[in-house]
């Protein structure tokens, strides 16, 4: 009778579990669907760690560029703070898609066909919201691994040792017996059990140590393989070459869903309680290792189709992170391309990341030359029209009412640091920055060139900058090449009148307080408020007055008085 209820107990206990399990899950799945469409569009940032955000790096750097690629390099990305724009722009759901978008805005695509491609997905994806709730479902089942890179472990795979199962299965032989042997002489079996336990325990641990990190990156394609089945439901022809793509890799693929249970973990992917006395039967009976060495041959053998697989899944979720990512601006527009002149030409252009932009707009078929006091906007104009520029190339979409642009090559001069480990002060830090330019300029084949140089070589002195930055933008000022450049130096805007077109931010004094605009104007900046901050902040009048009437000495005379 004991017995008996005992069983009962046990019985009763796997259904309440497998029913509490079936009813969180549905839960899940309903927060998610709803958390889903409610913040579609939505402005958030997703936190991360440190080691979570250079993971995110590796698929990018184990890639590398192709020969004659061009990508973005690491000045021009620190310049544009491309690393706080990712984050606040990554609306990805998994991690093969958040590398995808990663990746893709490194990489500027001189390709019209190409972006409009792009351009078609994220719209439709936009307009379709229940084929985009079933894809981002799919996407937010692979999930985030936070403790390593796909793209590491598929790298240096071929790096792993191969083994056959003979020794697992020698495990998992005497683990049944000793099973059996409770039934046939308890006292014998239990003790065989243990002697098993110990045995398969510590030659599990010992061969899992080693695979560990490969299980959990063949057990992320298995969820990507069983995800992206959904996909292939789709009733959207819009997207049927990436359905068919998505059908050959898993056709390719499915010798890798047999018996993918075995190689799943309750404590690293669903965490769902039925995955927990698996998880102790996979170690006492090594089947998740066996199943491993047999995957491990598989993967090796059809890694082009895993390859297209992690491409197709992050294409479509970062479209689709593209998609919301537009709705949480103002304004966007995708980009006009020509190809029979060198232009940039953008109307009511702002920064994504400010949250009350002023826009600005300009046609640009030459230099741009821009002055103004501290603080009036000429860095982040600069800025503005550089990502515009990139995104234009990447991602299809411009935070702007209108961008009309020829394809360029883009390279940045802006946020120059001097290096202490590299023994470079910040003058040597900004030769080398500007040096990269030139170098790209005097190569130049094919594309244009669109550079951006912020207070060209500040870190000398007045008179040497000005003479050297009059030549080197002179030299900037050249066929298939536009560059936009701040500056202080009111004496570049006359010097090289014939070259550039002048542009200015301006401000306006009160009384003791000073209003900046942030509009972008054409002609030069006349104003001399940078001495009348002096003034404001209750510096003595007698310096004030006197750096006014010097100043106005200088602009008259174009020499400076002995004082």
């Amino acid at each position: 009778m004991d017995s008996n209820m005992i069983l009962i107990a046990a019985v009763a206990i796997v259904i309440f579990l497998f029913a509490k399990n079936k009813t969180d899950e549905a839960a899940r799945k309903k927060k998610l669907i709803h958390d889903l469409r409610e913040n579609y569009g939505k402005d958030e940032i997703r936190e991360y760690t440190p080691v979570e955000y250079e993971l995110i790096s590796h698929h990018f750097k184990n890639k590398g560029a192709a020969e004659g690629e061009d990508i973005i390099d690491q000045i021009t990305w620190d310049d544009l703070d491309m690393d706080n724009f990712f984050m606040s722009m990554n609306h990805t759901l998994s991690e093969t898609g958040e590398e995808y978008l990663f990746d893709m805005l490194h990489r500027p695509v001189m390709d019209a066909e190409i972006l409009k491609e792009r351009g078609r997905v994220i719209e439709f994806f936009d307009q379709h919201e229940k084929e985009r709730l079933l894809a981002q479902q799919a996407f937010a089942a692979m999930g985030h691994p936070k403790k390593y890179s796909l793209s590491d472990y598929l790298k240096q795979l071929d790096n792993l040792r191969e083994e056959n199962n003979v020794g697992h299965m020698f495990c998992a032989a005497l683990g049944i017996v000793s099973i059996a042997m409770i039934f046939l002489k308890p006292p014998v079996g239990f003790v065989m059990v243990l002697l098993a336990t110990a045995v398969n325990v510590a030659t599990y641990f010992k061969r899992k140590g080693e695979t560990d990190p490969y299980v959990r990156c063949f057990s992320y394609i298995v969820r990507m393989l069983r995800e992206t089945r959904a996909l292939l439901a789709l009733d959207a022809p819009e997207l049927s070459e990436y359905i068919e793509r998505l059908r050959k890799a898993q056709d390719t693929l499915k010798e890798l869903n047999h018996g993918m249970f075995l190689l799943m973990s309750g404590r690293n992917l669903t965490g769902s309680i039925m995955e927990l006395p698996l998880d102790y039967i996979r170690i006492f009976f090594h089947l998740d290792l066996m199943r491993f060495n047999v995957m491990l041959r598989i993967v090796r053998k059809n890694r082009d189709a895993i390859d297209e697989l992690i491409e197709i899944a992050g294409f479509l979720d970062s479209m689709i992170s593209v998609g919301h990512f537009r709705r949480t601006l103002l304004t966007t527009s995708e980009p006009e391309f020509i190809s029979d002149e060198t232009v940039f030409s953008a109307e009511d252009m702002f920064h994504p990341l400010l949250k009350k932009p002023v826009p600005a707009t300009i046609e640009a078929r030459r230099g741009v030359l821009v002055t103004g006091s501290n603080a009036s906007g000429k860095s982040t104009f600069l800025k503005s029209a550089a990502l515009t520029a990139l995104l234009a190339e990447t991602i299809y979409t411009v935070p702007a009412k209108h961008v009309c642009m020829s394809f360029f090559k883009i390279y940045s001069s802006m946020s120059i640091r001097d290096s202490i480990s590299a023994g470079d002060s910040y003058y040597m830090a900004e030769i080398r920055a500007m040096k990269r330019i030139m170098d790209a300029v005097k190569t130049r084949a094919g594309a244009s060139i669109l550079c951006f140089v912020d207070e060209v070589l500040r870190g000398t002195n007045t008179v040497e900058r000005i003479a050297a930055s009059s030549q080197l933008l002179k030299s900037l000022s050249t066929e298939g090449v536009i560059c936009f450049a701040a500056t202080h130096d009111i004496e570049l805007t006359h010097m090289l009148e014939n070259y550039i077109d002048n542009y200015h931010f301006s401000e306006t004094a009160g009384e003791g307080t000073i209003t900046f605009s942030y509009r972008l104007e054409p002609g030069r900046a006349e104003s001399r408020d940078a001495i009348r901050l002096l003034d404001m902040i209750g510096y003595d009048q007698s310096i004030t007055k006197a750096a006014f009437e010097t100043s106005s000495c200088f602009m008259e005379t174009g020499a400076w008085p002995k004082l």
